[in-house]
């Protein structure tokens, strides 16, 4: 018999997902328009703190379109997912490495704990950016394993039945 299951690319109808990423644009928004200073960031390098705010916003701009794009060309089939999965992965671990050098850069500064709050959620958001990696190379590789067994199949959405 038989045990195959359906592989399902998880993302886009991810709530949580979708708000850190929202965060992750947030938080750069803010310090390009000069509302929040990464002083942590900056007292390690003004470069680094430049480079960050700005990569950080173009990442998270990449990762929000591509979890969008995925939930747009779902019914469309495999190749385009895959791809769009492969671009917020890009963006998402570029991400993770942004939110690691804050974390990195707040604990240098002011010492492991010393703002456990903010230290807390800097670390969670990359940590979370991470295991997202993670989770979009799993089921591209559970994708490529069905393909080259042989065992995928079209589906259509069950929002737009067929007109008689």
């Amino acid at each position: 018999m038989d045990a195959s299951k359906p592989v399902r690319f998880t993302s886009p109808a991810n709530a949580w997902a979708t708000g850190a990423q929202l965060l992750a644009f947030v938080v750069p928004v803010l310090s390009v328009a000069e509302v929040y200073q990464p002083v942590a960031l900056e007292a390690v390098s003004p470069i680094l703190a430049d480079v960050w705010q700005w990569l950080l916003l173009i990442v998270a701009v990449i990762a929000i379109a591509a979890s969008v794009g995925v939930q747009v060309i779902t019914a469309r089939g495999g190749a385009l997912i895959v791809a769009m999965s492969r671009l917020e992965a890009v963006a998402t671990l570029l991400m993770a490495f942004c939110f690691g050098a804050l974390w990195g850069a707040l604990v240098r500064e002011y010492g492991f704990g010393a703002n456990p709050l903010t230290q807390a959620m800097v670390g969670v958001l990359a940590l979370a950016a991470l295991a997202r990696v993670v989770q979009i190379v799993w089921e591209m590789w559970k994708y490529h394993r069905a393909l080259r067994a042989g065992k995928t199949v079209p589906v259509e959405a069950l929002a737009q039945p067929k007109e008689s």
